[in-house]
C-alpha cells in the first residue's frame, strides 16, 4: 500500500540533466527509480546522536516527508538556494515501505513523484522524464514554481531561445 502526499522539490541541474532534489539535503531523485531514505542525523551538528534505527525513525526526523495538504508543502517552496537550483516546484508523491504518520502527513522509507506542477513548458518537458503527469497550467491553484535567485539568466536546460 502507498500513501499519497504533497511535497516541494528543488529542480536542480546535474551533468545528466534536470533532476528533482530534496529541499533540505543534497539528494537527487533519479528517473524511474524509487528514492530510498537514509537517516542523515549524523550530518547535522545540532542533532544528538541516536542509535541505529529503521528509516524513518520515531526518535529522529529522518525519512521522506509528505504533507496531507498542499498548503503545508508550500512552506518549502522557498529556502536554500544552491548554485545549480533552477527553481522549486510543488508536487504529489507516493510514499511506501516503512511509513510513520505525523501530525501533518507522513514520513516514509520509499518515495516517488506522482504528479508535478510547473508553469514553464520547457521545464515541464524536461521533468516528463519522471514518467508522471506534469501540470503545466499556471491557472491551477496548486500549480506553483518559484524561480531561484541564483539560476543562470539563460539556463543551460533550455535548448531553444524564446523570442
Amino acid at each position: 500500500a502507498w500513501y499519497p502526499g504533497w511535497r516541494a522539490w528543488v529542480v536542480t541541474e546535474t551533468p545528466a540533466g534536470l533532476r528533482l532534489g530534496s529541499v533540505l539535503h543534497d539528494v537527487v531523485w533519479q528517473h524511474g527509480r524509487a528514492a530510498l531514505a537514509a537517516c542523515r542525523c549524523d550530518d547535522d551538528p545540532f542533532t544528538l546522536p541516536v542509535a541505529p534505527h529503521p528509516v524513518p525513525g520515531a526518535e529522529c526526523n529522518c525519512g521522506f516527508h509528505a504533507a496531507r495538504d498542499p498548503v503545508d508543502a508550500l512552506s518549502y517552496a522557498r529556502g536554500r538556494d544552491e548554485a545549480n537550483t533552477i527553481c522549486r516546484i510543488l508536487g504529489e508523491v507516493h510514499l511506501w515501505g516503512h511509513v510513520l504518520e505525523t501530525e501533518g502527513g507522513w514520513r516514509a522509507s520509499h518515495a516517488y513523484p506522482a504528479r508535478l506542477y510547473v508553469r514553464d513548458d520547457a521545464l515541464a518537458e524536461a521533468l516528463a522524464a519522471y514518467s508522471v503527469p506534469v501540470c503545466a497550467s499556471p491557472s491551477s491553484p496548486t500549480c506553483t514554481e518559484t524561480p531561484s535567485r541564483s539560476a543562470p539568466r539563460s539556463p543551460t536546460w533550455r535548448t531553444t531561445s524564446r523570442i
